[in-house]
């Protein structure tokens, strides 16, 4: 029986990975950061989702997550193949989104540490002359009750404070790829038999504008909206490539805008819940 070993299991994309996998066949073994049996028993295939990304909180841990834990997993661990999942925001400010592209990192960037790291990773695992993929997935979204990410965290003041401070400006747009799509699409090519490309892109393929989010947020919750933005400084995200993702697998990704209402339904269930 195939044995899959999650690093990241408690947070929101390991969750949802977990509990797709549970409907297979397989061994899942989610381990602590400090298991001592990473380092002594063979994890089979190794799923990295264990990243953080508060660059200004905590910028360390940016930095171990991201890429120090990997870097002894890759060097010390025994695996037979390991997904590592970067991320598209790679992309911020680029002209070209497909996975062989230059990438640069802005020094304008508040959270160019995030990009360092990711990069750094990246090229951690393609110079291990391993059995590695790099997985950059683009904004996910689902209901994570205490998440930090953009959409769960408006969605969430929406229906608690009934207010939603947006410091972007309505036209700012960029890519959100469902939890549940990203989750089945990396099980997918974890099931694959032939040689897969290095780096992966796993997108919507669609930039999704936050005025659009927003109608849709302010007519469920009838939340009030506050604009406060410069859009001289705003972060421009061109539309990711998925060509790549779709020579491999079925992969019909859902809209957000379409899934936003029920979001918002299992988000107010949930709170009402705690």
């Amino acid at each position: 029986m195939k044995l899959i070993t999650i690093l990241g299991g408690t947070g929101f994309i390991g969750t949802e990975i977990i509990k797709q996998l549970k409907k297979s066949h397989c061994n899942i073994y989610s381990p602590q950061r400090n298991d001592n049996l990473l380092f002594t028993e063979n994890l089979g295939t190794v799923i990295y989702a264990a990243g953080y990304g508060d660059c200004q909180k905590d910028p360390y841990n940016v930095l171990d997550a991201n890429t120090t834990l990997l870097s002894h997993i890759i060097k010390e661990a025994k695996f037979d193949k390991l997904f590592y999942l970067s991320s598209t925001r790679l992309y911020l400010n680029q002209e070209n989104t497909f996975e062989n592209a230059n990438i640069m990192i802005h020094t304008s960037d508040n959270r160019r540490l995030f990009n360092i790291t990711k990069l750094a990773a990246e090229e951690i695992c393609l110079k291990s002359n391993k059995n590695i993929t790099i997985i950059r997935p683009s904004n996910v979204y689902g209901t994570a009750i205490n998440s930090s990410l953009f959409l769960p965290s408006i969605v969430r003041d929406a229906i608690q404070k009934k207010e939603i401070n947006m410091f972007v400006s309505p036209e700012y747009s960029k890519d959100y790829i469902s939890v549940n799509d990203l989750a089945s699409a990396i099980i997918e090519l974890i099931n694959l038999e032939e040689d897969i490309s290095p780096i992966i892109n796993i997108a919507s393929g669609i930039n999704t504008k936050a005025e659009d989010l927003v109608n849709i947020i302010k007519n469920k919750t009838s939340c009030n909206i506050n604009w406060n933005f410069n859009k001289d400084n705003e972060e421009k995200f061109p539309p990711i490539n998925i060509n790549l993702i779709k020579k491999y697998i079925n992969y019909n990704p859902s809209n957000v805008l379409n899934d936003l209402s029920f979001m918002i339904d299992d988000f107010t269930v949930k709170l009402k819940n705690l």
